[in-house]
């Protein structure tokens, strides 16, 4: 049900309140995690502040936002990833929402004079149409400085078997023959659970040429920061001995996010993968959560991995935004100097894809 917020104040929480807080979000996700947002700024020379959001004594919204400095200027941006987090009560209620984007608006952007970027967490289509709109309409403007979330979202809350028929009838016929193969699948929380999974990766990528932005490696570190509450599943298929395939999730919240999967030619063979995103499903419906990200699509640049998702009879869904807020010169000069920084990245990327 919506409701009436006064204007939110912003008062920053140290890492053990974070803790305390973000359980009680129902769209608590990995990219709102902590050491996500430490790390993930750090490795761009920002820094992460994580915030709460008060209705009088009330927490009414968390938000993890990295700040990248630009020292010449005393200006940057405030980047807000996959928040900020609202829902209280699991619903989708964007009056709430809104007043949490307003509080940070006004904290970061107004009082501060930095450009606030917000890319909030991805929900239903209809709320996603709604929570864009206005935004924009409260002067948020698109931005294509980052891109756009789209994925596909699989409803796992029904039974069982319901959930199962929902795949396509090539998709199960592959699930069925994966449990035929005398695949074991190991499943991993610990510290250290990305270990035997980093080289599998690493290999794949080289395997299929993909360019990772974040990889094996990043998400290791996290995992070896992390409280065990945010840490990501690891989930490994073994034959013989052998780990053939992997996959990686995060379970937070009411929704588990597929992060990264590898394969190798024997699970291929076996058809591995449909078996692991089948535990995983199995796994996230055991720790209550209602859907499945299956963590992000790109038709035309990666047309296998986008049929083998939409196999699985999910939503084709896009996130709000990427939109932004800023007011005067000098946020209008980072933003310059921020797209000329990028052409260049793109030049230098564009004659070093040339043979020769």
């Amino acid at each position: 049900m919506s409701e009436t917020l006064a204007a939110l104040r912003v008062e920053p929480v140290d890492r053990g309140r974070w803790a305390d807080l973000c359980p009680t979000f129902a769209d608590h996700n990995y990219r709102q995690s902590f050491d996500f947002g430490v790390l993930a700024a750090a490795r761009v020379g920002a820094s992460s502040e994580h915030v709460a959001l008060l209705d009088g004594e009330r927490v009414a919204g968390l938000a993890d936002v990295r700040i990248r400095r630009i020292p010449a200027l005393g200006g940057g941006i405030a980047y807000v990833n996959g928040g900020p987090l609202t829902r209280v009560d699991g619903e989708y209620d964007v009056p709430r929402f809104l007043a949490a984007v307003d509080a940070l608006r006004a904290e970061f952007a107004v009082r501060r004079g930095l450009v606030l970027r917000i890319a909030p967490p991805v929900g239903p289509e209809a709320w996603n149409r709604e929570a864009a709109a206005r935004m924009e309409q409260a002067g948020f403007l698109g931005t294509g400085a980052s891109r756009a979330y789209r994925t596909m979202v699989v409803a796992i809350d029904g039974p069982a078997d319901a959930v199962r028929r929902a795949f396509h009838q090539k998709w199960r016929n592959c699930l069925n023959r994966s449990e035929r193969e005398g695949v074991t699948v190991v499943v991993r929380s610990d510290a250290a659970a990305l270990d035997p999974f980093r080289e599998l990766f690493d290999e794949f990528v080289v395997r299929k040429g993909f360019e990772v932005t974040l990889g094996a490696d990043f998400y290791d570190r996290v995992q070896r920061d992390a409280p065990a509450s945010e840490r990501f599943v690891v989930l490994l298929a073994e034959k013989a001995g052998a780990v053939i395939a992997g996959l990686v999730v995060s379970v937070l919240g009411d929704t588990a996010v597929y992060l990264l999967g590898a394969t190798s030619p024997e699970a291929l063979r076996c058809k591995a993968a449909y078996l692991l995103q089948w535990r995983a499903i199995e796994l996230a419906r055991e720790r209550g959560c209602r859907r499945y990200d299956l963590g992000g699509i790109d038709p035309d640049g990666n047309p296998g991995v986008f049929h083998f998702k939409e196999g699985m009879g999910g939503a084709d869904v896009t996130a709000p935004g990427p939109l932004e807020w800023y007011a005067g010169l000098r946020a209008r000069l980072v933003l310059a100097l921020e797209a000329r920084y990028q052409a260049r990245r793109a030049a230098r990327a564009a004659r070093a894809a040339q043979p020769g």
